[in-house]
């Protein structure tokens, strides 16, 4: 039992820190400091990290959403673009079949023209050669003064078109006249 009490008044001597000089006890006290002062800084720096990091992560996912806008406005403006192109090609379409439209009428238009103006020639022609016929049928003078009054009158015109020519005598001459 001595012993015991021996031993539990050690451990509280020893527990005060009574042999201890006031040096020790600085530094031990200033070493204490410099502990706590690491540890601070280290927390200091860890925190200078996270910030740092998540100042980066900011800088990135801003850079990110910058280039998604840039990228959401140039496909927006490549969008405007395709349907100006579209709606330009539509009024280019429509102008070159407007163009090739009328040149097609203009052909032919110019096209009946030729050939009214073939046809008013050839009819004309044919007139013509009524004409002499008649007038050599008349000069000939083989024809009675009633037909050849007939003839000059059909000759001059003066035919309505509801009004028939008479018949000439069916002989081989008049045959051969008409």
């Amino acid at each position: 039992m001595k012993l015991l009490i021996l031993i539990t008044i050690t451990l509280l001597f020893s527990a005060c820190n009574i042999g201890e000089t006031q040096q020790e006890l600085e530094a031990k006290l200033a070493e204490s400091k410099a502990i706590e002062l690491k540890k601070i800084d280290t927390k200091k720096e860890l925190e200078k990290e996270k910030i740092i990091v998540q100042g980066k992560k900011d800088k990135t996912l801003l850079e990110m959403q910058m280039m998604q806008m840039q990228h959401d406005n140039n496909t927006e403006i490549e969008r405007y673009i395709l349907i100006m192109a579209f709606f330009l090609l539509i009024i280019i379409s429509f102008f070159i079949y407007y163009y090739f439209k009328k040149r097609h009428e203009d052909k032919l238009r110019s096209y009946q023209d030729n050939l009214d103006k073939y046809f008013h020639q050839q009819e004309n022609m044919t007139k013509m050669r009524i004409a002499e016929k008649i007038i050599d049928t008349v000069a000939s003078g083989k024809l009675d003064k009633a037909q050849e009054s007939e003839l000059i009158k059909a000759l001059s015109g003066n035919i309505a078109p509801t009004q028939e020519p008479k018949l000439l005598n069916d002989t081989t001459e008049d045959a051969e006249i008409l």
